[in-house]
């Protein structure tokens, strides 16, 4: 039978069950499950920071693609002042030498033009490390959403529980004060003494201390739901944030993962890491070929006036060009492209061994909370008839006082024991919900919808 917990009700059929519903009183600005994954995605730094990688990864492969196509360029130049180079040299037949400047234009204008042809696939490579960066961005994207999205359900139901909780803390207090009450009524009559005032003062005051401490656990629950939405630094909001709805049941994703007996890991972060270490790889290839020839064709166009200084005589302006293969050929360079090829090759060394370790650790966490999810599940179903038990003593107790076969104590440990069996079934379904929503993040698949 499904029971629903209201946060504002104070009778006591709303504190009898385990699921939890939002009222109209709520403390603050209602939000709903999927606005607040929502707001955290669009506020989150980490996904910004991501989307900023990909955007940068893009342009990085433009950068890359551009060698290999051709490149175009006009310049020009006038001399305003200047002093010829002099050749000397000597007529035939003459012993005088004779000396002519070497005439340069004064007004030139230049297009070139130079195509790539070879450069060892490293201008290839280069393109490709910058689309597995790029596949990387998107994974680490995913990623982010993913786990964002689940630790933001895990905060939003440990929040509600959170108020669940201070209602069972509220009712509980309310009922050792009536108690109290009682118990001060019945030592007039010479039916109680002072040592059951006392146990029930004892009493009311762990319940009052235990309703502060609710309550400070509330607050803190809303804090930290707010910091992970965002809305705590951003300042777009000026009431706390209230989550509505209740605690899912998860019985059936219990008993899907407690019949596996193996993990299979699918997170986005690690297709991240791999595409990573995929791009340092092409990145390392392009890097080792740094001493292989460039080959390329190049076309020169000029048109220059080297007859007068007048640089809008068009009558006085000439044409000349040139075409031909380029080669060059890096053969030393200080051993300045063979560190950093080795500098690449570390990094993908260090690379593999993060995704190893991460992996290990996403097994190592997703059986935990396999095992602990299985746990939970058990332990809500034994702590929900432990409330049922503990209704039945305390119904007990009440006749049996009436009877005068049951002393006040005993009504006292009845009632206390059914305030801590609802405390610890709400725990133990948060704690379900905890385990499930860990074993998600630690597998990178989403077992069950929450919302």
């Amino acid at each position: 039978m499904r029971r629903q917990i209201s946060f504002c009700t104070r009778s006591l059929s709303a504190i009898l069950a385990y699921t939890v519903f939002a009222s109209d009183c709520a403390y603050g600005t209602p939000i709903a499950l999927e606005a607040a994954i929502q707001a955290a995605t669009n506020n989150s730094p980490e996904i910004h920071a991501a989307e900023a990688r990909k955007k940068a990864a893009e342009w990085k492969r433009t950068e890359f693609f551009a060698g290999h196509l051709p490149t175009v360029g006009v310049s020009g130049n006038y001399l305003a002042a200047k002093k010829y180079v002099e050749m000397t040299f000597n007529m035939p037949g003459t012993t005088r030498p004779s000396t002519i400047p070497q005439i340069l234009p004064s007004t030139n204008w230049i297009a070139s033009a130079q195509l790539p042809l070879y450069d060892g696939m490293a201008t290839s490579s280069r393109v490709d490390a910058a689309s597995k960066a790029i596949e990387s961005a998107e994974s680490e994207i995913n990623w982010l959403k993913f786990k964002i999205s689940r630790e933001i359900s895990m905060q939003y139901y440990k929040a509600i529980a959170t108020h669940a909780l201070l209602e069972v803390a509220k009712q509980n207090l309310k009922t050792m004060n009536d108690h109290l009450k009682d118990v001060k009524l019945s030592k007039k009559v010479g039916l109680s003494t002072d040592f059951d005032i006392l146990r029930v003062e004892v009493q009311t005051s762990e319940a009052q201390a235990e309703v502060l401490n609710a309550e400070d656990n509330v607050a803190m629950a809303q804090i930290r739901l707010e910091e992970l939405i965002g809305t705590s630094s951003n300042g777009t909001t000026s009431e706390p944030l209230e989550p509505t709805g209740y605690l899912p049941q998860i019985g059936n994703a219990s008993e899907q993962l407690a019949a596996k007996s193996t993990t299979t890991i699918a997170r986005d972060d690690l297709v991240a890491l791999e595409r990573r270490i995929d791009g340092l790889t092409a990145t390392y290839q392009a890097a080792s070929k740094s001493y292989y020839p460039r080959l390329s064709l190049f076309a020169q166009y000029q048109y220059y006036n080297n007859q007068n200084d007048r640089f809008i005589d068009v009558d006085s302006f000439r044409a000349a060009w040139m075409s031909g293969v380029s080669l060059n050929w890096t053969l030393f360079d200080g051993r300045s492209s063979s560190a950093k090829a080795n500098q690449i090759a570390n990094d993908m060394v260090e690379a593999e061994a993060l995704l190893i370790t991460k992996r290990n650790k996403g097994r190592t966490d997703a059986e935990l909370w396999r095992r602990k999810l299985h746990y939970y599940s058990n332990l809500s179903i034994t702590r929900h008839n432990d409330v049922a038990k503990s209704e039945e003593s305390l119904r007990l107790a009440k006749v049996g006082q009436k009877e005068g076969t049951r002393t006040t104590t005993d009504l006292l440990d009845s009632e206390a024991e059914l305030f801590r069996s609802r405390a610890n079934e709400i725990n133990a379904q948060i704690g379900a919900i905890e385990s499930l929503i860990n074993f998600e993040i630690a597998t990178g698949q989403k077992i069950k919808d929450l919302y």
